[in-house]
């Protein structure tokens, strides 16, 4: 294949933006990991326990987001700047309505959840506030979620990078004033008064729906604007969803939603047999999770980048362009992601001292971390290869692929291995690392079959 100049900058000018919003919204993410870290191993758990519903809700937002960047993308393509609009004001009546589903149904069972996901007496009183109040944030998370998801199918991928910094840097400063009590800190020889709420978990999870609230004002801010894409000051019939819409978003949100919902119930129900390995063990598991974060943060930046150009590249009838796109996201991802995985494989031990102070959850989640970093690569060639086949409309595939590898393979075989063999979550990440081999497989022969390209809805 002869090495196209023109192809790769433009996928590389489109996705840095994207791979480095992620990342440092991944960073930040870890900030506060080891800022709940810093009260103990009871306080990560009560995190822990909720993040697999958090993960849930994070499907539906997802889904939906993934809905409107398919026909966003594809109206770009044909060159039609008022569907492009009345697409993304039927986006914020949609993500309104979904947010406010979302703060109903974690109003309702918080209490519950961590009771049925077998936390430990000492954890569930925490856990249960922690889940209470991100409900609040529900409504503009979402928002948030599809707002940046529009504009980066557009091509747009630094308005959201922005956003997403400012918002991120609100996030960690509101960690360090709420979760920590007021304190003298020295910088050099002097020493200063800090005020601080002194909450512990409970303010994590205030800085983190504030933190969401400051990131959707943001970006309905930008709207209003009259050079923007989406021009927020219009009718109120042109808020109305339309039966078109609704029919694409059944279409393709549909298959998204259960692909995301079969990954992330599949990590309530793992997370729940994880429980019976300790506290230790699922606190190392919680924060292997969360620093993997960052390897395959490149991956989403990838996936959304090979979103956008697929879906343009086939709104503008461009097949043999899709297929270059193709081939060169996929080049440029696995160069990316082993540039992320080997300093993390290399210094498993101490990045994970950075997240926790409990020596027991750093020396067996420096092992965990290890081996996510060796394996890695076929995750976020999983996750890149779905962003393509979105941008295709050829989203059953994936689901199917999920539904294989979470719940055949993953779930199975860790249920099998701990209650048949007694294995540890060491064991388990093996078993993980196994799962993402198989989906990666299938996709890498769905691609070169070139069916997804003809899977349009």
């Amino acid at each position: 294949m002869k090495f196209d100049k023109e192809i790769s900058k433009k996928i590389l000018k489109i996705a840095w933006p994207a791979m480095l919003e992620q990342l440092l919204a991944c960073m930040a993410s870890l900030v506060d990991t080891a800022m709940v870290g810093s009260l103990g191993a009871v306080a990560t758990a009560s995190v822990a326990v909720n993040v697999s519903l958090i993960w849930v809700a994070n499907g539906l937002m997802g889904a939906l987001s993934t809905g409107f960047s398919y026909m966003i993308a594809r109206s770009v393509g044909e060159k039609n700047p008022k569907k492009t609009q009345r697409l993304g004001l039927q986006s914020v009546t949609c993500a309104i309505c979904s947010g406010l589903f979302l703060c109903a149904f974690i109003f309702c069972l918080h209490r519950w959840i961590p009771v049925w996901m077998g936390a430990d007496a000492d954890v569930i009183p925490y856990a249960r506030v922690y889940l209470r109040i991100v409900g609040y944030g529900m409504v503009p998370q979402t928002l948030a979620v599809v707002l940046s998801s529009n504009y980066r199918s557009t091509g747009n991928t630094r308005l959201p990078l922005i956003l997403s910094i400012i918002a991120n840097i609100g996030n960690i400063i509101g960690n360090f004033l709420l979760i920590y009590p007021e304190r003298n800190m020295l910088f050099g020889s002097r020493s200063i008064y800090i005020w601080g709420a002194g909450m512990g978990i409970k303010g994590a999870a205030v800085a983190t729906c504030a933190s969401q609230v400051l990131l959707a004002a943001m970006l309905l801010f930008v709207m209003c604007r009259k050079k923007s894409a989406f021009q927020l000051r219009a009718p109120k019939k042109e808020y109305a969803v339309s039966r078109a819409t609704l029919v694409t978003l059944k279409k393709i949100g549909i298959p998204v939603l259960l692909e995301r919902w079969t990954l992330n119930v599949g990590q309530v129900v793992l997370t729940s047999i994880l429980t019976s390995l300790g506290t230790v063990a699922l606190s190392a598991h919680y924060l292997t999770a969360q620093i993997e974060g960052v390897l395959y943060m490149p991956a989403f930046g990838m996936s959304y980048t090979a979103t956008a150009l697929i879906g343009q590249a086939l709104g503008a009838g461009r097949k043999d362009l899709t297929k270059r796109y193709m081939k060169y996201i996929c080049f440029w991802s696995v160069v990316f992601i082993e540039l992320f995985c080997i300093p993390v494989a290399c210094s498993a031990h101490f990045i994970m001292g950075l997240f926790s102070s409990d020596s027991d959850v750093v020396m067996l989640g420096a092992k965990t971390l290890l081996i996510a970093a060796l394996t890695e690569i076929f995750y976020s060639f999983f996750v890149i290869s779905s962003g393509i086949f979105r941008g295709a409309g050829d989203v059953r595939f994936s689901f199917i692929v999920s539904l294989i590898g979470m719940w055949g393979l993953r779930i199975g075989m860790v249920w099998a291995a701990i209650q048949a063999f007694h294995v540890g979550i060491i064991g388990v990440w093996v078993i993980i690392g196994a799962d993402c081999m198989v989906r990666t497989l299938l996709c890498i022969r769905r691609l070169r079959s070139g069916k997804w390209i003809k899977a349009d809805v």
